[in-house]
């Protein structure tokens, strides 16, 4: 939600800016370049819309040409509120893998001996923007496109603080089921995304249908339940998608996540969580 606001809701965008910024990390100091082609190539979109955006930066002065390729500018990292947004998706990172960790999501396993180090910022937002490119790729079975997957997103986001909210107010902790009170209008899903209501109304008129990820009800929309079962299921197909993540909460680790204690590793502390208004 936040890159997206920042992109003016233009999800292609982000996701090149993402991958730009990425592989500048990768190399010392900030200066890991990349193609065209091999930016296509990587996010999976068309040479030609990968082009487009990289120009429209390039005119911001959010990345600039070398010899190499196309890397994040100078004036980039020089601007002291991209270094706060750095730090804000550093600690999103943090925040969801310390509530997956109290969940239970993630295996604390043995205790591992001491690292030398707590998780650097610059390796907190590479394993962000990691995540996020892995959540796109593993979910194109279910969102084609990107844009497809963050409504989801959103959606069930709200569906799910909506039924949090409401089973804390009446006390009951029965089996959770999503009921038409707990669905939310595309009028917010748009604002969340800073994305054309049109737009948003568009991309999922054609997924409310029976066998589709969303139920349509008079108040707005719910993740389907049969899409919720499908997205949670122990088979062989999520097992294979949920791998690279779990390769990227390794790879943290290895740079100084520690899964006993997750919340140590925030640069200022716990995020709140989005609100869908």
């Amino acid at each position: 939600m936040t890159g997206l606001r920042y992109f003016s809701g233009n999800i292609d965008r982000f996701m090149v800016f993402c991958l730009l910024l990425r592989t500048s990390l990768s190399q010392p100091e900030r200066r890991g370049t990349i193609s065209v082609h091999s930016a296509a190539m990587s996010l999976g979109r068309p040479f030609e819309t990968v082009r487009r955006h990289i120009c429209a930066l390039l005119d911001q002065r959010v990345c600039e040409r070398t010899r190499n390729g196309v890397t994040l500018s100078e004036a980039f990292w020089a601007r002291a509120d991209n270094w706060q947004q750095l730090r804000y998706a550093h600690d999103c990172f943090v925040r969801l893998i310390a509530d997956a960790v109290a969940q239970g999501a993630i295996p604390v396993g043995p205790v591992p001996p001491s690292h030398p180090r707590r998780l650097a910022l610059t390796d907190g937002v590479c394993a962000a923007v990691d995540l996020f490119l892995a959540l796109v790729e593993a979910n194109r079975l279910l969102c084609a496109e990107p844009l497809d997957l963050a409504i989801f997103s959103v959606v069930l986001h709200a569906n799910y603080h909506a039924l949090k909210a409401d089973r804390a107010l009446s006390g009951f902790d029965g089996a959770p089921r999503l009921l038409p009170r707990h669905a939310v209008r595309v009028a917010q899903v748009a604002r969340a995304l800073s994305t054309p209501d049109t737009t948003v109304r568009r991309r999922i008129a054609p997924l409310t249908s029976e066998g589709g990820p969303y139920k349509r009800t008079v108040g707005g929309l719910l993740v389907s339940p049969d899409c919720l079962r499908h997205c949670g299921g122990p088979d062989e197909t999520n097992s294979a998608k949920h791998g690279s993540i779990r390769l990227i909460i390794q790879r943290a680790g290895a740079a100084g996540l520690s899964l006993r204690d997750p919340t140590s590793a925030y640069c200022d502390g716990r995020r709140p969580s989005p609100e869908i208004d």
